[in-house]
This record gives structure tokens, C-alpha cells and sequence, in this order.
């Protein structure tokens, strides 16, 4: 072997390039295909969520047109049209992606649904011959349009119900006569021909069952708006105290619900002006029955407008033994009403009076239900547990007005939902 052949055998000061070199291909590869794939993992959720918002934006346009008393066709049209531009508004789509939206009505039902097909585009992949990373998505959502729904009103008129609607109002009833309630009783304030209740409505005090019933009134004022209304919602309006009374049965007459509402809270004396919330709902559900599916039978909604407190009658007050019964209303029963049926709870707040010495040997006393707290405590999850669904329960001090809170349970009933 001749000394260059040699020399060119031992020299060995370029392998480590070399070998660095043929390495380095594989590594851009798992390098960039890490962050090309990460980005099309955000392409992709920005993706999804825009087709999620679109489908249920184009389920409530399907519902705000056929309100308006537009066709199946013009419902279909419109509720593409206004998906579609939703999906397509969002900020920085991929280049290249195309969504198709389908809208179709069966039976009353509308079904929606939506695919895309996009990509996002390589950077460091496009030197291993991937320019593109394909995606795809698909989701759907389904609501009835202006189902058959029957509503029923379930107003407390006991006589807690007469309890100053706000602290200013309590405040000032018990300025006037030492008592947080306007008691429907016939007993005259002094110096007047009126009882508690007639002299706080004479001064502009606002009580609890006012606001109801004017929340009663815009919830029926606003349900006139709605175009299939006449035709497809019907009221029935009960009241409970002592017993269950009705006062108006089912009807699509909605002036007629709104001139029959609950005017005062029951006469209250000994006996009378209780709570027997646990008593009536036998007769009640019984009265509601089972709920259809809103095309051939009509979906049922029980809305309860109540402080929540059970009250067996006012001689707790000298019959001890009776206080434990003075306390929050059980969701056993409300379970008596057919599961079918869609429970809700318009919560009208009791007011905390820590001052009051009834209240202390009541409500004020230790929990019945949680064996912490007091009962008072207790109002709110028992309330909750009322509701077919935590949803359904809204308390109306978190609402601006309760005709508002009438409204938001009806459209929490009837909501969009994803189908997938």
C-alpha cells in the first residue's frame, strides 16, 4: 500500500461532521413535526369551538325565526345564513378552511349540523416534503321549534309572603308597628280603619307578594310577544297557603291569566295564612300530571314562586313543640310531580332577621337537614334540590327584576343544547 493510500486510511477528521450531518435530517424532522403538530392543535380548537358556536348560534336562529312565523324553507335558510356567517367571522381561521352547515326540520325538530375540512400550513416539515397538515371537525346540536308547553304557576300567598319585598321596606313596617310583616289579620293599626297590610299598601311599602305578582304580570306581558304563544303556550295559575286553590286552569288565554293573579296574601290569623307546602303537592301533582313531548302532547313547566319555609300555622309561636316544623321546604316533595315534568324554583329571598325572637327560635335555630348552620341556611340548597335541575332554581335577588327571573327559567327550559 503506497503512503497515500495510508494516509487517507488513518485520517479520521471528518467523521464527526459526518456523523452530525446524517443525524441532523432526523432530528429537524421530530423538531419541527413537534411544533407544526402543536399548531395544528390550535388550529384545530379554535376550530371546534367556532363550528360548537356556530351550530347552536344557527339552533336559536331556527327558534327566533319560527317565532316570527317564518316557513320551514325560510327557517332553513335563515339559520344557515346566520351560522355560517358566525363560524366564518371568527378571528384567524387557517388559510383554506371551509365549513358547511346543514339545517333540517323533522316533526317539529330541528336537527343542525356542522363539518369543516381545513389545514395548517408546515414550516420546518415542508423540507421532509409535508407542506400541510389536513383537519377536519363536526358537531351538532338539536331544538324543537315552538313546542307545545303547558306552565304551571305555583304562587306562595301564606302570610310570610306579606314580608317587606326589601330591607327599606322591612325597615319601615317596623318603624310603623315593630313587625318585618304586613299581616293580613283585620287587626287596625292604631289610629287607622286599616289592617297592617292595607295600611303598607296605602304607604308605598312594596311586600314580597307585590313584586310577584308584578313579576307574574311582565313574565305574561312578554309571553304575548311571542308569535306562536296563542297558539302553542298555555298558564294555569294555582295558589298555596293552607290549601291548594286555582285560579286559573290551563289556557292559551293569556289576558285572562293576567287579569286573575294572587292580589294579597291569605288573611292570616291563628290557623290561617300558613304554609302547607308539604301538604298540597299531592293534589298538585296530581293536578300537573305527565308531560309529552311537546309536539303531540305538550312539555311541562311547574314554576314555584316562593320564600321556601314551611309553616305549620302562628301557634308555633305559643305551641313550642310546633318550631321544628317552622323550616325549609324538602325536595321529597317536589318529587311527587312526574319526572316527566320540568320542576323549577323562583326563589323570593327570606330575609335574615337575627333580631327577631320568632325568627331566632325558628329559622334562627340550629340545621334540621346538614346538622351545621341554621335553618335558615338550609333555604337555599333545599330550594336547589327542588328544581329538576340546579339551573332551574334562580334566586330572584340575583335577577333585576323577578318578571325577569319568570322569563330566564322559561328560556333555561327551552335552551340549546350540543347534541354531541
Amino acid at each position: 500500500m503506497n503512503t497515500l493510500s495510508k494516509r487517507f486510511k488513518s485520517d479520521r477528521r471528518g467523521s464527526i461532521p459526518m456523523i452530525f450531518a446524517a443525524a441532523l435530517v432526523p432530528i429537524l424532522g421530530l423538531t419541527g413535526g413537534a411544533i407544526d403538530y402543536g399548531r395544528s392543535v390550535v388550529d384545530k380548537a379554535l376550530l371546534d369551538n367556532a363550528m360548537d358556536g356556530a351550530i347552536i348560534l344557527a339552533a336559536r336562529a331556527a327558534q327566533d325565526a319560527d317565532a316570527k312565523g317564518m316557513t320551514d324553507a325560510q327557517i332553513i335558510d335563515y339559520a344557515q345564513n346566520v351560522g355560517l356567517k358566525a363560524f366564518n367571522a371568527t378571528a384567524k381561521l387557517p388559510n383554506g378552511t371551509v365549513p358547511t352547515l346543514v339545517v333540517s326540520i323533522s316533526n317539529r325538530a330541528v336537527r343542525v349540523v356542522g363539518d369543516y375540512t381545513s389545514k395548517t400550513d408546515t414550516t420546518i416539515l415542508k423540507a421532509a416534503g409535508y407542506n400541510q397538515i389536513q383537519l377536519s371537525g363536526h358537531a351538532e346540536s338539536a331544538v324543537d321549534l315552538s313546542p307545545m308547553v303547558d306552565i304551571y304557576l305555583l304562587i306562595d300567598v301564606s302570610g310570610s309572603m306579606a314580608l317587606g319585598a326589601t330591607q327599606a321596606d322591612v325597615d319601615k313596617l317596623n318603624a310603623a308597628f315593630g313587625c318585618a310583616f304586613a299581616c293580613h289579620d283585620g287587626a287596625k293599626v292604631k289610629g287607622t280603619n286599616f289592617d297592617s297590610y292595607e295600611w303598607a299598601v296605602r304607604n308605598g311599602i312594596t311586600l314580597r307578594t307585590q313584586e310577584v305578582n308584578k313579576g307574574i304580570t311582565d313574565f305574561v306581558t312578554w309571553l304575548k310577544t311571542q308569535t306562536s304563544s296563542s297558539k302553542r303556550i298555555r298558564v294555569a295559575t294555582y295558589t298555596f297557603s293552607n290549601d291548594l286553590a286555582k285560579l286559573v286552569s290551563t289556557t292559551s288565554d293569556l289576558n285572562f291569566a293576567l287579569t286573575n293573579l294572587p292580589q294579597a296574601p291569605n288573611t292570616s290569623d291563628e290557623y290561617a295564612g300558613a304554609t302547607h307546602f308539604k301538604e298540597i303537592m299531592p293534589g298538585f301533582a296530581a293536578e300537573v300530571g305527565k308531560a309529552g313531548d311537546g309536539k303531540s302532547a305538550p312539555k311541562k313547566l311547574v314554576i314555584v314562586a316562593t320564600d321556601g319555609v314551611q309553616d305549620p300555622s302562628r301557634s308555633w309561636t305559643w305551641d313550642t313543640k310546633l318550631r321544628t316544623q317552622v323550616a325549609p321546604f324538602s325536595p321529597t316533595s317536589c318529587r311527587l310531580i312526574d319526572p316527566s315534568v320540568s320542576v323549577s324554583v323562583l326563589y323570593a329571598p327570606y330575609l335574615k332577621m337575627s333580631y327577631d325572637w320568632g325568627y331566632q327560635a325558628t329559622l334562627g335555630a340550629p340545621s334540621l337537614v346538614n346538622g351545621s348552620g341554621t335553618r335558615f341556611d338550609d333555604i337555599v340548597p333545599q330550594l336547589t334540590g327542588c328544581a329538576s335541575t340546579p339551573d332551574l332554581f334562580v334566586n330572584a335577588a340575583s335577577t333585576s327584576s323577578i318578571g325577569s327571573a319568570f322569563v330566564s327559567i322559561f328560556q333555561k327550559f327551552t335552551q340549546v343544547r350540543l347534541a354531541r
